[in-house]
């Protein structure tokens, strides 16, 4: 059986729209819930669903100060009855399967961790409309950027890949937790790379890391969410991004370099990143908002009346 773990912090509001599709989860039999000093009524929520669900153990710990999203992991390993961990954001849908696919794979692959694949929705979309959208990806690139570290959440794979790190909903073994424990360092900020962590821990100690397209965790459009890493500005974001990989990259590159075959020094891979970041951070957006505002205008531009009878006078 599994235990899923899910660290929390005034979520009651995205608790409220997750929370059966965790319980409803097949082989999950124990959910750990860690407050990190949080003052909202989301234990109220919790107790609320979880009495529906008598048959899945719940159990709900809180902080007294503030510690991060790394050491609620920790807490939660340590009160785990069970020897196969999920972890899960409390502002993510999970596809039902989600765990036991999760669980079949690492088995048959004898891996450290598995995940599924994770689709952003869109404010006007339902879980299910974000799903047949994303399909198998919907960005022709390469899953992981070697040199930054980066892996490429929206691109498109068919089947399961093995990579370095994947995104945080994880299925992974309890003793492999108690052995390379999340590390407390990433608990200012926006804790990025707080998860990348782990599963890079794995990767240099020689587990591989799998992501299969045959399940899905569903996040949160941002309009939904009022709190958390995900509302603070860009400049506080790219602050964090750089120092953590930073740190990142101080424990891990000689190791996952000499891996991943990579011949290009630690100085490069820093400087690769930050550049990355600041794209992402102040170029991309604006481009991106640019591109859906013309996609839009195409699709309407296409759907009215006067396009149709273009489009008939030329049959």
């Amino acid at each position: 059986m599994i235990t899923m773990i899910v660290p929390t912090r005034d979520r009651a509001h995205t608790l409220q729209r997750v929370l059966p599709s965790y319980y409803e989860q097949n082989l999950v039999s124990e959910i750990i819930f860690v407050c990190d000093a949080g003052a909202d009524n989301s234990e109220s929520v919790i107790r609320q669903c979880s009495a529906r669900y008598p048959g899945v153990l719940t159990r709900f710990e809180r902080n007294t100060e503030r510690r991060g999203a790394s050491y609620c992991r920790n807490v939660g390993v340590n009160f785990a009855c069970n020897d196969f961990i999920l972890f899960c954001d409390d502002d993510e849908y999970l596809e039902t399967d989600y765990a036991s696919v999760c669980l079949k794979k690492l088995l048959a692959n004898n891996a450290g961790a598995v995940s599924g694949r994770r689709v952003y929705m869109h404010n006007d979309e339902t879980p299910d409309q974000a799903l047949r959208r994303f399909g198998s990806g919907i960005r022709n690139s390469s899953p992981f950027r070697a040199l930054i570290c980066e892996y490429v959440n929206a691109a498109s794979f068919e089947g399961d890949i093995r990579l370095p790190i994947t995104n945080a909903i994880i299925l992974t073994r309890k003793h492999l937790l108690l052995s390379f424990p999340f590390d407390t360092f990433y608990a200012l900020g926006n804790g990025y790379r707080e998860e990348s962590d782990y599963q890079m821990n794995l990767f240099v100690h020689g587990y591989d890391i799998v992501i299969t397209n045959d399940c899905h965790s569903i996040h949160l459009p941002a309009s939904k969410i009022n709190s958390g890493g995900q509302r603070t500005t860009p400049w506080k974001r790219l602050y964090w991004s750089i120092f953590y990989t930073h740190y990142f990259f101080g424990k891990y590159y000689a190791k996952y370099s000499l891996r991943m075959g990579i011949k290009w020094p630690k100085w490069v891979a820093v400087g690769a990143f930050i550049m990355f970041a600041v794209y992402r951070e102040t170029v991309r957006p604006p481009l991106y908002k640019l591109a859906h505002w013309w996609l839009r205008r195409r699709a309407r531009s296409h759907s009215s009346p006067s396009a149709a009878g273009r489009s008939g006078a030329l049959r």
